[in-house]
């Protein structure tokens, strides 16, 4: 098969040693077709890959941000998303997977916000990158590399900061292969219980990991004070009595510490996740389209909009214009929004009024309150316009349909609407 990869390079190397041809492709500088941050559809990629390079199968890497290619969802390419940062983003992957063929999912327990979506999913968790060598030769006790940024993760640096009062250890960030396979004791910390990289990497140096008990398939894959010890999360004297103990316990660390490595050899490289995504890849095939992908679709793009519009008020304006015609679309389908598409919509629109100038999205905001009268967020949003277009009696006839509490109540209730929707 052709493989177009997006985002990432992970699995590449291994999917052409099973005889398929690869393509990478995104923002970073690594990947073979470098692209720019730029939103583009996907008919325009597919065209302008190099030496005519027609994929199979698209394969989306999450990198933590945004789809930045719109027109997944209409594809004729089949699809797979692999939600990696799934504990920050399940709120948009979960209904961006309307937009694919199969769902992966990289943190276990947020596999049921996927649940109500109908798009086949399973669980491939995270994986050892790269081969690295163990070494004998052992240059720190315990240890950490990883991001310490008070505005990315205060709760990380505040425990740590608490560690390093209780006991030894070295605190650092970079790269973790040249630290990992010198240390008897690789500290990790997670972000939201996640079943994060760092679990992987450790065992695969051969140092021991001592990890926060955590959920999201943790105790599943792996055996507590067989191939890694724990510790109470965020509890940094629960931890520090673990360094201490292990620590003057060499033989059991390093017994520990050789058996997450075999385990990780084992079952837990990219060789062994390549092979079990190949064979979804080799089975997939084009699902019927989702009534509900053009939800997924008006998300991704009004948070890129949002984004933009600090540092590009042209881009956020026409990213609110392309939301509105996902808008459009959604309303077509004649599928009642639940009550975060809902929200989504009636944000959509406002915002497009705001930097586009029109009144194009609080008439569809009419559009949907018609089509749905059950969905009161619609009429509410719908009086609020029309009391900011002067058609104050206009609003007070639906306000009237909507309810026998006074109009004025109404009102308020749709200002007070407006200002939780638009925060």
């Amino acid at each position: 098969m052709n493989i177009l990869i997006i985002n990432q390079d992970w699995f590449a190397t291994e999917l052409r040693e099973m005889g398929h041809t690869v393509l990478t492709c995104g923002a970073a500088p690594h990947l073979e077709h470098t692209l720019t941050n730029s939103i583009r559809h996907i008919d325009q990629l597919l065209a302008e890959l190099p030496g005519g390079f027609k994929p199979d199968r698209l394969l989306w890497l999450d990198n933590s941000a945004p789809l930045h290619i719109v027109g997944i969802e209409d594809c004729s390419i089949p699809t797979i998303l692999y939600s990696v940062d799934t504990h920050h983003h399940y709120g948009l992957h979960s209904y961006l997977s309307d937009s694919f063929d199969y769902v992966l999912i990289a943190q276990r327990d947020f596999m049921h916000h996927f649940e109500r979506r109908d798009t086949p999913h399973s669980w491939m968790p995270l994986w050892a990158p790269v081969y690295v060598e163990k070494s004998l030769e052992k240059k720190f006790g315990a240890t950490f590399v990883g991001t310490l940024n008070p505005k990315l993760n205060s709760e990380r640096v505040a425990f740590f900061e608490k560690l390093q009062t209780l006991v030894p250890i070295h605190v650092t960030q970079g790269a973790y292969q040249n630290i990992f396979p010198f240390a008897e004791i690789i500290v990790n910390q997670t972000v939201k219980g996640d079943l994060n990289f760092r679990v992987f990497e450790a065992m695969m140096c051969g140092a021991m990991l001592l990890t926060e008990k955590t959920n999201n398939g943790l105790l599943e894959i792996f055996q507590d004070g067989t191939h890694f010890a724990t510790y109470t999360p965020r509890d940094a004297s629960d931890a520090a009595e673990k360094v201490r103990y292990y620590t003057h316990n060499t033989a059991a660390t390093r017994a520990i510490a050789e058996a997450g490595r075999n385990e990780i050899l084992s079952k837990h490289t990219s060789k062994h996740r390549a092979i079990d995504l190949e064979k979804i890849l080799v089975s997939l095939s084009k699902r019927a389209p989702s009534p509900h992908r053009y939800f997924g679709a008006l998300m991704n793009t009004s948070i890129l909009s949002t984004f933009m519009e600090s540092s590009n008020k042209s881009l956020a304006a026409e990213l609110a214009i392309l939301t509105l015609d996902f808008v459009k679309k959604a309303l077509e389908q004649n599928v009642a929004p639940d009550i975060t598409e809902t929200s989504q919509i009636l944000r959509a629109c406002l915002r497009h009024d705001i930097l586009v100038g029109t009144t194009t999205g609080t008439e569809i905001i009419g559009e949907f309150a018609s089509a749905f009268p059950h969905l009161s967020l619609f009429s509410l949003l719908r009086v609020r316009a029309l009391l900011n277009s002067g058609k104050r009696l206009e609003a007070h006839k639906v306000a009237e349909m909507m309810s026998e509490a006074p109009p004025e109540v109404i009102f308020a209730q749709a200002e007070e609407a407006a200002a939780v929707i638009m925060k």
